[in-house]
Formats: C-alpha cells, sequence, structure tokens
C-alpha cells in the first residue's frame, strides 16, 4: 500500500471516520498515485451537481470508477470493466463491474458507522452510503484530499515546474503569430495544436486570447472584441491558457499589443509586472493569503493604477493553489484565513481592465520555498509591444 493512502488512513483514525469514497478526481489520481488513466476528462465526470425536473441527478455525475479506502484495511478500487483498461499501475486491489453494478459491489467492502465521501459526483457518492448504511452518518471527505495534497512531494514540483517551463516554451512558439489579421479563434487553436504536437494528454480548461481593440465596436465591455474578428495595429491581446503534463497542470497569463501601445497602455502593463513581482518579493510562509489583493492594489495605485485593478464579485481573487487539478484550495482572496506554506505551488493572476483600451493579465506559477517563493514561469516579462 502506497504511503498517501498510509497518511489517508492516519487522518481517517484520527477523527473516528470509517472510511471515505472518492469517485474519479484529483484526489483519486493522487491516491493511486497513477498518471496512466486521464481523470479530468471521463466520459462520466461531469460538473457540479444539479436537479432534473424529476428531482434526479443528471447522469454526468455518476462516476465509472469509485475508491473506497478504509480507516484499517486494503483498500479497494472498483471500476467498470472499460476504465480498468487505463488503470494499469494502481497499488491497491482491483474489482471490475458493470457500470450499473458499482454500488452493489461495493455493498460489499464499505463498512462502519462514519463514512465520508469526496465532492466529486457527491450526489452519487452519498446515496450509495445511504442506500448501503441507512444509519450512517455521512461526512464530508474532500478535506482529507486537500489536507494531503496542499503541500507537494519533490515529484509532483518537477512535474509542476516541467509544466511551467513547457507554458513558457508554448508562449514564445505563439508570439510570432500576433500579427494584423489574425483573429483571436485563430490563436487559441495555435494554443491546442501546441498541445497535439507534442502528444500532450490534455488541457485543463479552455485557453483563452482576449482582445481589445480602442476605438472598436463593443470597446467598453470585456470580450467585445469577436473570436474572428481580425487583430488591428494597436490591438491589446491577453493570455489565459494551461496544459496537462504527466498528470499535472499549467495556467499562465501575459499581454501584449499587437504593434506600438499607447504610452498610457504600456505603463499600465509595466506597472502590473512592477506589483506582481513586488508581490512575489513579499510572500514567505506563515504569511496570511489575505495579503494579496492588498498588496498589488497598494503597488498599482502608487503608479496610478489601482482602481483599475480587476475584483471578481468584491473577493479580491488573486489566484489559486495548482496542481492535479488546475484550480485547487486554498484560494488567494482578501479575506482568507489561510496562510503560505513551503511545498506549496500557486498561481498568481492579478488583471488590469482599462474599458475600451485594454484588458491586462498576468500568471506566474509560484513555487514557496522556505525563504519566500521562485516563479516557475519565467516567460519575458519586458516583452509586450509586438512589431514587424
Amino acid at each position: 500500500m502506497n504511503r498517501r493512502i498510509q497518511k489517508l488512513q492516519s487522518l481517517l483514525q484520527h477523527d473516528g471516520v470509517d472510511g471515505v469514497l472518492y469517485a474519479t478526481s484529483a484526489n483519486m489520481q493522487y491516491l493511486l498515485d497513477d498518471t496512466s488513466y486521464r481523470w479530468q476528462r471521463t466520459p462520466d465526470t461531469g460538473g457540479p451537481p444539479f436537479l432534473t425536473s424529476c428531482g434526479q441527478n443528471h447522469f454526468l455525475n455518476h462516476p465509472d470508477c469509485v475508491l473506497y479506502v478504509p480507516a484499517d484495511g486494503e483498500p479497494v478500487l472498483v471500476a467498470t470493466y472499460e476504465r480498468a483498461k487505463d488503470m494499469g499501475r494502481i497499488p491497491v486491489k482491483m474489482e471490475t463491474c458493470y457500470y450499473v453494478m458499482i454500488p452493489e459491489v461495493l455493498r460489499g467492502y464499505v463498512r462502519g458507522e462514519r463514512i465520508a465521501y469526496g465532492e466529486s459526483c457527491g450526489g452519487y457518492l452519498s446515496r450509495t452510503i445511504a442506500d448501503i448504511n441507512p444509519g450512517a452518518e455521512i461526512l464530508d471527505g474532500e478535506k482529507y484530499g486537500e489536507q494531503l495534497r496542499k503541500i507537494k512531494d519533490e515529484n509532483e514540483i518537477q512535474k509542476l515546474r516541467n509544466a511551467a517551463q513547457f507554458t513558457d516554451r508554448a508562449m514564445a512558439a505563439i508570439v510570432p503569430s500576433i500579427r494584423p489579421g489574425v483573429t483571436p479563434r485563430e490563436i487559441e487553436a495555435l494554443i491546442v495544436e501546441v498541445a497535439r504536437k507534442h502528444g500532450l494528454q490534455d488541457l485543463p480548461f479552455q485557453p483563452a486570447c482576449i482582445c481589445v481593440t480602442a476605438g472598436a465596436e463593443g470597446k467598453g465591455r470585456l470580450g467585445g472584441h469577436l473570436p474572428d474578428e481580425p487583430v488591428t495595429e494597436g490591438t491589446a491581446v491577453g493570455f489565459d491558457f494551461g496544459y496537462v503534463l504527466d498528470g499535472y497542470c499549467s495556467d499562465f497569463g501575459r499581454s501584449f499589443c499587437c504593434g506600438r501601445a499607447e504610452p498610457s497602455i504600456l505603463d499600465a502593463y509595466r506597472a502590473l509586472q512592477e506589483a506582481q513581482l513586488h508581490l512575489l518579493e513579499t510572500i514567505r510562509p506563515g504569511v496570511k493569503m489575505d495579503m494579496a489583493y492588498r498588496t498589488l492594489f497598494e503597488t498599482l495605485e502608487k503608479r496610478g493604477w489601482g482602481t483599475y485593478l480587476r475584483d471578481y464579485y468584491g473577493s479580491g481573487v488573486m489566484g489559486h493553489q495548482i496542481g492535479i487539478d488546475v484550480h485547487e484550495r486554498p484560494w488567494l482572496y482578501n479575506k482568507s484565513e489561510d496562510v503560505f506554506e513551503a511545498g506549496m505551488v500557486m498561481c498568481i493572476e492579478p488583471k488590469l481592465w482599462i474599458p475600451g483600451k485594454a484588458y491586462l493579465r498576468v500568471e506566474d506559477m509560484v513555487l514557496l520555498t522556505d525563504k519566500g517563493c521562485e516563479s516557475l514561469t519565467k516567460f519575458d516579462r519586458e516583452m509586450f509591444e509586438l512589431e514587424g
């Protein structure tokens, strides 16, 4: 049995929990320490549950494999025959069955009065627990996966470093395409093509090339530059994209101007990069994460750009942790009680929205160390105006 599962069992024993169920998810990949299957895009695992008119959870929130870890004893993975073909290196016992028989097979393993479950396919898992043991106390098990995955080990850090380096190279390969006449959709297609060319596992989210052309129709709203509308001289181009390499994600952002930029927009982007670098210099283990928005705002305010810092829903969200999943907890927001810890890998992503002129964004993958932090993404921070 691998060490990750042993650590999970220690947490369960400490809390007096008899076992936990995880469906297809980042928690499952982490606990099995296996990237031979692609959990991110399994055909029968959807996003958050929603109810149909008949009051049943949508079928897309049903898993095709479920991992049960008892507090004491041997774990078991129950998988469909098809899913089992993709899972050749798992370190636990596997039971295979037809899709509809997964709950019945689990009936032979799930025991106890206090059973937890993860949030992926949570409705399905909680109903399965209640059906197997109607009197069981059903508990939140997502917190155990989060606790174990929060601090990355050396192997995980190397995988995330590799993902960041690949993304830097991808950005460098895409930059020459940012010329008058190209459309945002065509640029996004190039981001996807880089993944296909190198045989990558997946994309963690749909890549975004967000353009703003001063004076154009729709200039006053973010997204006003349509996907098939050609880029022209002076268009501000903002990127948000990532890749999945060996089971771990990248998430990255930079901005450019097609040709010469208005002096004020160039100054704004330089201020944004300055604020980002100042924040990276300020972060230390033990510091509360609520400082991120405040630190960025204060630096930008000194340069005259503080009021343009994009603040989603007044929450001050400026980033998140990353790993097997692209968006992992904890998040950086202005009321966070979490603190930075050595071994975390965070994505820090401040953005400026200057209505009618530019949407500017910077996003870096950052490793927390004992002494501070290291930016894993190292793409040229000075590159902005693209000419020739």
